[in-house]
């Protein structure tokens, strides 16, 4: 019922905002450009530190939302990491592929 009750808020956030992912990703440039990073945040990090002000934010008194919030950024971290991930890893196959030498033995007679 809760994972439900989180996915239609997701729906309903996405149809008013856009994409989640495109969105963290843009954040995260302009919280590096702002930070004068070299490189940009991560989007699955940007959503991660939205994680972390929802916590603060449980401190002040209880709100059902907050965690609601909190929750389906934690979520959608995971989603982004694990794509992001995936990436990674391939790109790191395709470049070992590509500068791999293949050594050839003399055919045995």
């Amino acid at each position: 019922m809760q994972n439900e009750k989180l996915k239609k808020i997701r729906q309903t956030k996405e149809q008013e905002y856009g994409s989640f992912g495109s969105n963290m990703e843009n954040i995260g440039k302009i919280w590096s450009s702002l930070l004068g990073l070299e490189k940009p945040i991560p989007g699955y990090m940007v959503a991660n530190m939205y994680v972390a002000a929802k916590l603060v934010r449980t401190n002040f008194k209880f709100k059902q939302d907050t965690y609601d919030d909190a929750a389906n950024y934690l979520y959608q971290a995971e989603l982004m990491q694990k794509v992001d991930q995936a990436r990674k890893d391939y790109l790191a196959e395709q470049e070992l592929e590509k500068n791999h030498i293949e050594i050839k033995l003399p055919d045995d007679k």
